[in-house]
């Protein structure tokens, strides 16, 4: 079976895919022949793309899965792991490109993940950057960019200001995180012609809610929006900060939510067959219909959800329990073992719902 795997952004709460992984792929012997990753899912995707098709494809993703395990629970100690801290938002106004420097995390995928791996596994893998220069979001392959694809995949999980961005002097091109574009990149998934999809989400869904939800955003009190006597509790980047988390939440909702759509549209034209001497018309009509849905990149795959049912950090106040920056080690422990739950339980997927 040709199954596509698709990993979202989130930083720290990927933890929570590692979890999900462990079951699908260990437990329940899923194997995925098409894998994409945006942010930290990127960086989550690349582990397994290693992982070769010649000879037993499942079992060798299996290894791959096992290995990620253990580097998130042994090699991930705190947030110096990943990043180091600069001179905060000080910084960004003496002109500084970002709050935290990926050095750690460079050092990590050198460790872990090797361009000649990528190539010779055979997966059909690629990662998104947007490029600050065109506006425009792009993928890459391993193959198609040897030279400088380890830079442009590290770009695919630079969040804009938070982490510096990726200038990619030879191609005068300066790259950022694909998730500012699209957070889940099903139109890509779905041009590799695969018979399932599984989208695994790190933002917690509401487990009271049926399907896929109007937001994933963790709400706020007044109270954290409003201004002290002295008016300095609220800054600009508190309100940049919280409206890229809304505009994000909706953009890859949506994208989920328009193929779902899509799919059902698909399956429905795919399921319609003209019987011998039926009006010629309606015959003609059908064909039409089949027709545009091939030119539009249009058909049905089986779409599967999976997403946390409870916040990354629990314990936190309330607009802070969903940390992307948090990398604690307690914090992903948990984050793992519920997404091990969720995916053992497909009452909790998100989609299909639970009758």
């Amino acid at each position: 079976m040709n199954r596509a795997l698709l990993l979202a952004g989130g930083g720290a709460r990927g933890a929570f895919q590692v979890g999900m992984l462990e079951e699908l792929v260990i437990n329940q012997g899923l194997d995925f022949q098409i894998i994409r990753g945006v942010s930290v899912g990127a960086l989550n995707a690349a582990f397994l793309a290693q992982a070769p098709t010649d000879g037993d494809s499942q079992q060798e993703l299996a290894k791959k899965v096992l290995e990620i395990v253990n580097v998130w629970v042994t090699e991930i100690k705190g947030n110096h792991s990943i990043y180091t801290e600069r001179a905060g938002l000080a910084g960004l106004a003496l002109g500084m490109d970002s709050l935290y420097a990926l050095g750690p995390a460079r050092a990590l995928i050198d460790r872990h993940i090797s361009l000649n791996a990528l190539i010779a596994s055979k997966r059909d893998f690629a990662v998104g950057t947007v490029s600050l220069v065109t506006g425009k979001y792009a993928e890459w392959t391993p193959s198609q960019t040897p030279s400088d694809f380890m830079d442009r995949f590290l770009a695919s999980a630079s969040i804009p200001v938070v982490f510096p961005f990726v200038d990619l002097k030879q191609a005068r091109d300066v790259l950022v995180d694909g998730g500012v574009r699209n957070m889940t990149p099903l139109s890509s998934a779905f041009r590799s012609n695969p018979d399932e999809i599984y989208i695994l989400l790190t933002s917690r869904i509401d487990p009271n809610v049926k399907g896929i939800p109007d937001s994933a955003v963790e709400e706020n009190d007044y109270e954290q929006w409003d201004d002290n006597w002295l008016g300095t509790k609220v800054s600009g980047f508190d309100v940049l900060r919280r409206t890229l988390e809304i505009l994000s939440d909706e953009v890859y909702l949506d994208d989920i939510r328009g193929a779902i759509h899509w799919n059902a549209v698909a399956g429905a034209i795919g399921r319609l067959n003209v019987s011998p001497g039926a009006d010629a018309g309606l015959a003609a009509s059908v064909e039409a219909a089949k027709e545009a849905l091939g030119h539009a990149g249009k058909r049905h795959a089986p779409i599967f959800v999976l997403a946390p049912r409870v916040w990354f950090d629990e314990n936190n106040q309330k607009g802070n329990r969903n940390s992307s920056t948090n990398f604690s080690p307690a914090l992903i422990q948990n984050a793992i073992a519920h997404g091990r739950k969720v995916a053992a339980d497909k009452s909790l997927w998100v989609w299909p719902p639970a009758a």
